[in-house]
């Protein structure tokens, strides 16, 4: 991310501090937590303090041992180590590092004319209450979890990147496939993950379904690959952080029914991707997959069914492969710059599933198809 979204992104929680007449918005996390490694862009395996303010604070504090690598990777304006804030003369008199590390902090925030701190669902319980007991604390909805959700050039860039990869790691898939008969739907995992990692990604969990099973639209997929098999593939890169989301139902051997769910789901996919655009609802977006789909006679979620198109059009892609926006019934604005997926599926438990999924990258007029491949995949024997 450059210095120039740095500071866009800096200068927007300002007015979030004074609509809850706050001072700061504090963290406390990993890098694993996707709005920590938005706002400091520093990859650290144990948790850290950050803070920002409606005084143009922008602080990590870190322990000592990652002072020089923060101060030469974050993005943050200010990096301060434990040392420095006096936590070890502290943790001397109190024995205990959580009340040593709570008070370092505490004095830190007053230090700085903090009297009320905004704090995300996901703080930690043992700095909220201590916290709680000496000044004011709001929870709130991480503001950065908002700003995520438009994604500036450096991102698309790292979205684009693990896409070309999924679609690598795809065709590597349907070679194997193509080659070996019987193959499990655990081997064919493992092979798809193991490509992966050599690429630079981690892919867990790759859903590799087959048969019945794959009626269950999360059935990671088990046993032999039976006539279809649904592979949905959402690595991260190991560099950047960033994820993309991509499905193919292939077919092995034809299967009137699961041909027609698939040549509906196709329809519906590519009927969303072309209203697509700035400005539009994401809910406009939803009905109009449920409409090809119950037109085609199916049953979707709208309809409050059990069976058929049963959950959201999509979901925002990024640091994190399920967040903002969410395609579905809501009153979300889809904005220039968004990235999110359009997979429609249909599942009934005595056939078994489809699904096709693109990540797509939203324009001023339509969109741009990060993950483009066939629609419809078919190895027949």
């Amino acid at each position: 991310m450059d210095g120039k979204t740095v500071k866009h992104m800096v200068s927007a929680i300002p007015e979030m501090l004074k609509q809850h007449d706050a001072q700061f918005f504090v963290m406390y996390a990993s890098s694993k937590n996707a709005n920590f490694y938005y706002a400091t862009r520093f990859k650290i395996p144990d948790p850290a303090f950050y803070m920002i303010g409606d005084d143009g604070t922008d602080l990590l504090v870190v322990h000592d041992m990652e002072k020089r690598r923060a101060e030469r990777e974050s993005k943050v304006k200010e990096i301060a180590s434990l040392k420095d804030l006096g936590f070890y003369e502290l943790l001397k008199e109190k024995k205990n590092p959580s009340d040593a590390l709570c008070q370092t902090l505490f004095e830190l925030i007053r230090t700085h004319g903090g009297r009320k701190v905004l704090v995300p669902p996901d703080f930690p319980s043992f700095l909220s209450f201590y916290f709680k007991e000496r000044m004011s604390v709001e929870v709130v909805e991480n503001p950065f979890s908002k700003l995520r959700a438009v994604k500036k050039g450096e991102e698309i860039l790292e979205i684009r990147r693990t896409s070309e990869g999924i679609i690598r790691s795809l065709e590597y898939a349907l070679k194997l496939l193509d080659s070996k008969s019987g193959m499990k739907c655990e081997e064919l995992r493992n092979e798809i993950e193991l490509f992966l990692f050599k690429e630079g990604f981690i892919a867990e969990e790759t859903i590799v379904s087959s048969g019945l099973l794959s009626a269950d639209p999360h059935e990671i997929g088990r046993g032999e690959i039976e006539d279809h098999v649904i592979i949905d593939i959402f690595p991260r890169s190991k560099e950047s952080n960033y994820h993309s989301d991509f499905t193919r139902t292939v077919i092995l051997r034809k299967n009137p029914e699961i041909d027609e769910m698939l040549d509906a789901v196709i329809e519906a996919k590519n009927k969303a991707i072309s209203l697509i655009r700035d400005g539009i609802l994401a809910k406009e977006i939803h009905h109009a997959v449920c409409d090809v789909l119950e037109e085609r006679g199916y049953t979707t979620l709208r309809s409050k069914a059990s069976e058929g198109f049963i959950h959201s059009t999509g979901h925002g892609v990024g640091l994190e492969i399920h967040e903002e926006p969410r395609i579905f019934e809501n009153e979300d604005v889809i904005k220039k710059g968004m990235v999110f997926t359009v997979e429609p599926g249909l599942y009934y438990k005595k056939i078994g599933g489809v699904r096709v999924e693109d990540t797509v990258l939203v324009k001023q007029k339509g969109c741009e198809v990060l993950t483009s491949y066939k629609d419809y995949v078919t190895l027949e024997r």
